[in-house]
């Protein structure tokens, strides 16, 4: 006789990924129904079919065509939603769906006579299974996206249903063999109170949504029988403790400890929201700015609502990556304008085009890259493409006359970089002035320090800017010799020592030169190195909109 027969609760365990706990009846999500399941082996594809191998290849292209739009579409989503990090999960996707490796594997399953559907299973079942049988712990989470990719091509092509919503009008807690990153982001917060999964990791793209989301969740859980479907559950994320059919005690409990944290949670949010109007300055006077990364124009409302006092770091790419093609001069004008009429005389930093063979729209034409991180990125694909960018440089010094804008460069390793830069600015100003357009004659020139070249000369480059900008994460990467997407190497990024002391020397550079500094990588946003940061001589932290409040804090407690 079950537990479930006897009356008693039953308790199960898996790993929790944040600290939440949700409380309600669970309702099960049957994956049999989708052709694509993490724990099986895909569908078998040795249906005899009857269309032309070239008419399968048109649907295939033609699905392919759409969920990549609906894929960028969904970075969109989760850029404005939960983080420009969190965004790039699907900006991943939409390239996964472009490898080549991939293409060449459905384009050989088709011609070699089947569907669409099943040359699309096939080869993302053998790129599932590779990466499944080599063991590695951040390879096997990334499993999940490969059947996230492959399930929305399945959607287009009609045999997948969109998305795990179960039909019940109250809220439950969800539970399912897995979840992947666009299922999760779709979640509708206002019926899922929490979610359980048998599979998945805590390093999977799926964790690491709910995380951002406060979603409370379990994965890796034991297996509950589909019989407690619709009995009532404790969910406990933080021991990643499960109890299904609670006695009256346990939930009185539970919900004890619930209204606790609830009561914790809404004084610290109210000290925070305190904050909004308070000036970041430490205990010794030190005066930060504390600035939004945004990616896009929706996002600037997120930003003041939690107290930006500027834009450190405008990801302007985005409006390349999200068209089919190249942006004109007055579209770029009219976003930068809204965006910088927005913050009403706040300063906004827009970086310009960042990308590279790991980021790029096909329109573009970048040659696929052993290693794109050390290849033809940032500026170097901008000065070798110059119509490209003195269209933008133009577009950012029109909208330079609605407000407060800087210019910043992004991957400046040489002095030459830079002055060739500086050459085409000027160029760009002399068009406008031609045009009779305006312009902000003393706007701000800056570059990112995020190789160690630039780090090193920063003494040099100081001289000819007016602030510098720190992006730790290729910072980290590249000076550590480490990819932070490499579980057996990604530790070594903790190892920050390194550095801090290039910011350090940087900031002593620029301040010698009346100039400003900032960091606007991850490590902006890890209130392990908060204090470490101010104390070195940075002026402004630039973070995603939901940490802001969270840095205001640590600045004003730091020495």
């Amino acid at each position: 006789m079950s537990s479930l027969d006897k009356g008693k609760s039953t308790v199960y365990f898996g790993v929790g990924i944040n600290s939440k706990k949700a409380h309600g009846k669970i309702r099960f999500y049957n994956e049999n129904t989708h052709p694509v399941s993490q724990n099986e082996a895909f569908s078998s594809p040795t249906v005899k079919e009857t269309r032309s191998a070239e008419s399968e290849k048109a649907r295939f292209f033609k699905a392919l065509e759409k969920t990549v739009e609906k894929t960028k579409k969904t970075a969109n989503l989760a850029r404005t939603e939960i983080g420009e990090d969190e965004a790039q999960i699907f900006e991943i996707h939409a390239m996964l769906l472009e490898d080549e490796d991939f293409l060449e594997s459905v384009v050989s399953a088709l011609e070699s006579g089947l569907s669409a559907e099943r040359a699309v299973e096939k080869s993302a079942e053998d790129f599932y299974l590779q990466l499944r049988a080599l063991g590695d712990e951040y390879l096997s989470a990334r499993a999940s996206d490969i059947k996230d990719i492959a399930g929305g091509l399945l959607l287009e092509l009609g045999s997948k249903a969109e998305n795990c919503e179960i039909e019940d009008d109250g809220q439950y807690i969800l539970v399912s063999e897995d979840l992947t990153p666009s299922q999760t982001v779709r979640l509708d917060k206002n019926k899922i109170l929490g979610f359980i999964t048998f599979s998945g990791t805590p390093t999977s793209h799926a964790s690491i949504l709910a995380k951002a989301m406060g979603i409370p969740a379990v994965v890796g859980a034991q297996k509950i029988p589909t019989e407690y479907d619709g009995k009532y559950c404790l969910l406990d994320a933080s021991s990643g403790k499960i109890t299904v059919a609670p006695s009256e005690s346990e939930k009185r409990e539970f919900l004890k400890m619930c209204n606790q944290e609830k009561r914790i949670d809404t004084e610290h949010d109210k000290y925070m929201r305190s904050l909004l109007n308070t000036p970041a300055v430490t205990r010794s006077g030190h005066k930060v700015m504390i600035y939004a990364n945004i990616g896009a124009k929706n996002e600037v409302d997120g930003a003041l609502l939690n107290g930006a006092e500027g834009i450190g770091l405008y990801r302007s790419e985005l409006s390349y990556l999200s068209r089919r093609a190249q942006p004109t001069e007055d579209e770029l004008y009219s976003e930068y304008r809204e965006v910088v009429e927005k913050m009403q005389g706040r300063r906004v930093i827009i970086r310009t085009l960042d990308v590279g063979a790991d980021k790029q729209a096909p329109y573009l034409g970048i040659e696929k890259e052993e290693n794109p991180s050390l290849g033809f990125r940032g500026v170097r694909f901008c000065l070798e493409n110059k119509n490209m960018f003195l269209i933008q440089l133009r577009a950012i010094l029109r909208a330079s006359a609605h407000g407060r804008v800087g210019i910043m460069i992004p991957m400046i390793s040489t002095l030459d970089e830079l002055r060739r830069t500086r050459l085409l600015i000027k160029e760009a100003m002399d068009e406008l002035l031609l045009r009779g357009q305006g312009y902000d004659k003393s706007i701000e020139l800056g570059i990112m320090i995020e190789t160690p070249a630039s780090a090193i000369m920063a003494d040099a480059f100081a001289k000819e800017v007016d602030f510098f900008s720190v992006g730790t994460n290729d910072l980290l990467q590249y000076t550590l010799a480490a990819d932070r997407q490499n579980s057996k190497v990604s530790h070594l990024t903790e190892e920050a020592e390194a550095v801090l002391r290039l910011i350090k020397n940087a900031a002593e550079a620029i301040h010698e030169n009346d100039g400003w500094i900032g960091v606007c990588g991850e490590m902006a946003a890890d209130l392990r190195y908060t204090q470490e940061l101010v104390s070195i001589g940075v002026d402004e932290l630039s973070v995603s909109p939901p940490y802001l409040l969270g840095i205001r804090q640590k600045v004003c407690d730091s020495k």
